[in-house]
């Protein structure tokens, strides 16, 4: 066997190895997506069993035979297909930032806008106003990159309170926490609850950069045994 055929046997089988490791990855991607639409779908069954209803009217469709079944069967999923849309949006804005800087081109034209753009220099005897639109002028080009950073940010804290209230760190709430945190009795934290919490928040964003990773490795290996 020549050896540009055990080379491209090697590639052949590298690739399938990547290929295998990608799918197993999208897989297991999803099973922890079903996991982390959990506490979204808990958080907002909590919500609508505290939320004031109108009893005549639940009273009413209760009574239609065929209405009744449907409006049970609906509310039985109702907290699901809302918990799944909150949790669409939330993980949606928190891996934006990583889909924007994987986007070559996307990057290149922002680089290329930041360094071709004319800048207005900001002098100490401007208005506050027109040093302030000075700024935002200059920032133009990386003010897309720098809001979507900052929408993740903030969307992470939100994404972290939701979890704290479905998986508590320990009982007792956040007084209790502190006590435990300054005292130093880790004993007394909920190690489940903080797995959960930490998969919940950072899983879905370790498994897409690690697709994306595999999906260099594949783009390069295709281009590097094309030449």
């Amino acid at each position: 066997m020549s050896s540009g055929s055990k080379s491209k046997n090697r590639n052949s089988g590298t690739r399938t190895i990547v290929q295998i490791l990608y799918w197993v990855t999208v897989i297991v991607g999803l099973w922890f997506a079903w996991l982390n639409i959990q506490p979204y779908a808990q958080a907002v069954r909590i919500a609508m069993a505290t939320a004031t209803a109108d009893a005549a009217l639940i009273k009413l469709i209760a009574a239609i035979p065929i209405i009744n079944g449907i409006a049970a069967t609906i509310g039985t999923a109702l907290h699901w297909v809302v918990g799944l849309l909150i949790w669409l949006v939330i993980q949606t804005v928190e891996v934006f930032p990583i889909i924007l800087r994987r986007d070559r081109a996307f990057m290149k034209v922002l680089i290329d806008e930041a360094q071709s753009s004319q800048k207005f220099a900001i002098h100490d005897s401007d208005d506050p106003a027109l040093s302030a639109l000075k700024r935002w002028y200059n920032n133009f080009p990386t003010l897309t990159m720098t809001n979507a950073r900052n929408l993740a940010l903030f969307v992470y804290t939100i994404d972290f309170l939701i979890c704290v209230g479905v998986y508590p760190p320990c009982k007792g709430g956040f007084g209790q926490l502190m006590f435990i945190l300054m005292t130093g009795q880790w004993s007394l934290l909920d190690w489940g609850n903080i797995a959960l919490l930490v998969i919940t928040l950072f899983a879905i964003e370790t498994i897409i950069r690690f697709l994306f990773w595999l999906g260099q490795i594949v783009y390069f290996m295709k281009s590097a045994h094309s030449l």
